[in-house]
């Protein structure tokens, strides 16, 4: 069923979830499955429009918009944000602000 999956939507997904990971193992506080699915979620809808077109910044940008709001809907604020994204691979780098 992956394989009915389009490429950007592959893509997007990869990329978020590579975002959730490394951010959830520097920020503070546990991890929650229903969190994780919803994050995740957002973090995929901020970032499939960018992956077509747009360029790595436009990417980190996104996903660090879909940060900024679900911090702010938890209470919090100030986590790790991205910085850098390999786009051959989905993998990306964070550090904190």
């Amino acid at each position: 069923m992956e394989q009915d999956t389009p490429e950007v939507d592959r893509t997007a997904r990869t990329i978020a979830e590579n975002v959730f990971a490394a951010y959830m193992r520097q920020a503070e506080g546990g991890r929650h499955p229903q969190s994780e699915q919803t994050l995740v979620t957002r973090l995929v809808e901020a970032i499939r429009p960018e992956v077509p077109g747009g360029t790595p910044r436009d990417i980190i940008d996104a996903a660090n918009g879909a940060l900024d709001a679900w911090e702010q809907l938890q209470g919090g604020g100030g986590g790790p944000r991205v910085t850098a994204l390999n786009r051959a691979d989905g993998s990306v780098g964070l550090s904190t602000t």
